[in-house]
């Protein structure tokens, strides 16, 4: 009995830690300055809960409705201190908006729009200040630890450096995304970071027009403009996944290991390149364990 309740009280522990809190995201006006606190008519602009708060003044109204992404991920703030999921539980997006911010994602997080959403990760909000500062950085950054898991589901992200950037040991799910118009990469996957991708779209990687940053590929020139990338010791699978018009190469393995990123039903199309180090497979792809330096090997069945 001493064991069993030692265990019970283990495993109700790791419950807790990885507890998944679930909080809401609304929409906006799409008008600048970004986050739009200005009030609006209860129920208009994306106004989910119907209180007249968008953006920013729906961050601190003391509920667990958030009106940006960047405060329903942290603790919270003002009367909704605790309200967030601290890099710790489930975003869904449940009104249509753009989101001009960097969402960086640290711990055990699904951000998600609901299905019918569109929920658009823009570097670019016409008249916004903020824009061109934005446009030099990457939409998401995931920076996890390898006991962490993170879901991507349903999100557009367009006109970064980077679609989503993932870092480290994270271990990520990407699944029904959209990346497009990112200048370097729409997805960069580094270290010894694990990314499994399906179901997404990732369109004219390395082709912008914006006059505070540049013409992007006439006068200035993506560095490197490729649609997927796994670099260092990263692995991953691609399945039922379009990747298109990139500058660079569509799906591109860098890494230490040429086996460990598989690609199976995948449509790669105008790119420069459709596949640079990755063999796509006619057969569904599987883990096959770890080279002597630890690298995953992944290859078809």
């Amino acid at each position: 009995m001493l064991v069993f309740g030692a265990l019970t009280f283990v495993m109700m522990g790791t419950l807790s830690a990885l507890a998944n809190h679930p909080v809401l995201v609304e929409g906006n006006c799409n008008n600048p300055p970004a986050g739009n606190p200005g009030p609006v008519t209860p129920g208009t602009c994306g106004d989910y809960d119907g209180d007249g708060r968008i953006g920013t003044a729906e961050d601190t109204d003391g509920d667990r409705v958030f009106g940006t992404i960047t405060a329903a991920i942290g603790a919270g703030t003002g009367a909704s201190a605790g309200f967030g999921i601290n890099q710790n539980g489930t975003i869904t997006i449940v009104a249509s908006g753009t989101f001009p911010e960097v969402v960086t994602i640290t711990g055990n997080v699904t951000l998600q729009a609901a299905p019918g959403v569109v929920a658009n990760l823009d570097a670019v909000l016409q008249g916004d200040p903020g824009t061109t500062a934005r446009q030099s950085q990457p939409g998401i950054i995931v920076n996890a630890p390898a006991n962490r898991y993170v879901v991507i589901r349903n999100i557009l992200s367009k006109n970064w450096t980077s679609g989503i950037q993932i870092n480290g040991s994270s271990r990520v799910a990407i699944e029904s995304c959209k990346f497009e118009n990112n200048v370097n990469y729409g997805i960069e996957v580094t270290g010894s970071a694990r990314v499994t991708i399906a179901k997404s779209e990732v369109h004219a990687t390395g082709f912008r027009l914006n006059p505070a940053t540049g013409d992007f590929p006439s006068t200035s020139i993506p560095n490197p403009g490729k649609g997927i990338e796994f670099d260092d010791n990263s692995s991953g699978t691609i399945f039922l996944t379009t990747v298109s018009g990139s500058f660079g190469a569509g799906i591109s393995n860098e890494t230490n290991r040429n086996r460990n990123v598989c690609a199976y039903l995948v449509n790669a199309f105008d790119n420069n390149d459709d596949f640079d180090g990755v063999n796509p497979s006619n057969t569904p792809c599987t883990d096959t364990g770890r080279d002597r330096n630890g690298t995953l090997i992944t290859v078809p069945r």
